[in-house]
């Protein structure tokens, strides 16, 4: 990549990520200052016939999404938000509810190569950054990962990521959030974060298709949540607590609780994973 100099929240610059990532799955690059929803439009594109291999950044999602239906968003030129398309061959859709954790991979990968921050994953896809002395850790990026039928039936799976990169204390939603700026990078390059996360997820991709259990070593690597004592609240107000003991070959959370006992649960089966 050209490096360049660049003014705090100026749109990330579309030809030098599309030249950058040039040779990889990502075919066409767009970026806009606003949309609603860059999950939204990419699948309406998969709907109306569009290959998969887009790539999709705004600046202002007004209608951006997490889990949960949990409402995302940030004032302009602090977030990079940022959708890709993947296709999902016929015999890698058992494992689609790995894309959302590979993601997350890439996205902490490009966190740490981009700014040298601490990064890391807690299950499923949340991006944690270490606090430090006179920093401010805590949640940087979500991911969301949607399946869209194209006219023709493949599978396309639509995967977007808010990625937390100049937003002030003030702006940040909730105690437990923080941005690459809160957390010590002097200048975060939207940029720079979406060539590296592009090209770390491309490769990521391949080994979630060739070779799971590459993939899975990859997550289990990054995740900081195995190991950790957590507090596992469920539907219907129930709660488990216990420690992670691992992250199975499906990408399902394992909890050993204090009897011994090991409760396998999926993300859908989870409304808040927290340190206990």
């Amino acid at each position: 990549m050209n490096e360049r100099a660049h003014e705090p929240g100026e749109l990330p610059d579309r030809s030098v990520i599309a030249e950058a990532v040039r040779g990889t799955r990502w075919h066409a690059v767009s970026v806009v200052p606003t949309t609603g929803s860059t999950n939204a439009d990419l699948a309406d594109g998969v709907r109306a016939g569009d290959e998969a291999g887009r790539v999709l950044i705004a600046d202002v999602q007004t209608a951006g999404r997490g889990r949960h239906q949990r409402l995302w968003s940030a004032p302009s030129g602090t977030q990079l938000s940022i959708s890709v398309t993947v296709a999902v061959p016929a015999a890698a859709a058992p494992r689609a509810g790995w894309l959302s954790l590979v993601t997350g991979v890439a996205a902490v990968r490009a966190v740490r190569e981009v700014t040298g921050l601490t990064a890391g994953l807690k299950w499923p896809n949340d991006v944690l950054l270490e606090a430090e002395e006179g920093k401010r850790g805590g949640k940087t990026a979500g991911i969301l990962s949607e399946l869209a039928t194209a006219p023709d039936g493949r599978l396309v799976a639509v995967i977007g990521t808010g990625l937390n990169t100049e937003l002030a204390a003030a702006d940040v939603p909730v105690p437990t959030a923080t941005s690459l700026r809160l957390a010590g990078a002097e200048d975060p390059d939207r940029t720079a974060l979406a060539v590296a996360y592009l090209r770390h997820l491309d490769a990521g991709l391949a080994a979630w298709a060739d070779d799971p259990a590459a993939a899975r070593a990859a997550y289990l690597d990054a995740c900081v949540t195995v190991g950790q004592r957590v507090r596992v609240e469920l539907p219907a107000d129930e709660v488990l607590l216990g420690t992670a003991v691992d992250v199975d070959p499906e990408g399902r959370i394992v909890v050993a609780d204090d009897a011994g006992a090991r409760h396998v649960l999926s993300a859908g089966d989870v409304t808040h994973l927290r340190p206990a």
